[in-house]
């Protein structure tokens, strides 16, 4: 399983290099999320992986130092309706082994920065939303593009899964 992990996990990176034409210049949080996100958190049930600067890091030229960080997220809701494409991760606090995939996520925000958010939901916080989307088992994801039907990855239907597919999914939806 370890084997697959890092196997999906080198995909994502050698996607970021193939599909992304990254520039030395960055962008904070988007204006179109600055009004549904808050300060950092790690222990919200409802926070956003934002790719930004890491606050007073910076390499020896001054140049800042960007990776993922949490924004909690102050209006689900407003969000949810905001036209931004969104990816929702689903998980559930009462899983302590999902630190892998939560790992994998991040990557999966980071290289995809720009053409999609990721939102990380506690199940256990948001049911109506799980009652929605008719999910059974986290981790879960969905997909949200404005004027599009919401598409759900479908976790449950597989035997096994990585990362790579939900790539793959996401593709297959139009995100490249």
């Amino acid at each position: 399983m370890k084997l697959r992990f890092l196997a999906s996990l080198l995909t994502i990176v050698l996607s970021a290099q193939i599909l992304c034409s990254c520039s030395s210049k960055q962008q904070s949080t988007s204006d179109k999320l600055k009004d549904y996100l808050g300060d950092y958190s790690y222990s919200e049930n409802a926070v956003c992986m934002v790719y930004e600067p890491v606050e007073g890091e910076t390499d020896d030229n001054g140049n800042p130092f960007y990776g993922i960080q949490y924004r909690e997220i102050t209006d689900l809701n407003g969000l949810l309706v905001s036209g931004n494409t969104l990816v929702i991760y689903f998980y559930s606090s009462m899983d302590t082994r999902g630190s892998e995939i939560t790992a994998a996520v991040e990557d999966l925000a980071q290289v995809y920065s720009g053409r999609f958010h990721v939102i990380m939901l506690d199940a256990v916080e948001h049911r109506e939303l799980l009652e929605k989307y008719d999910i059974n088992a986290v981790p879960e994801f969905v997909l949200i593009k404005a004027g599009q039907p919401d598409q759900i990855f479908g976790s449950g239907a597989y035997e096994y899964w990585n990362m790579n597919d939900v790539v793959i999914w996401l593709q297959e939806n139009g995100i490249n």
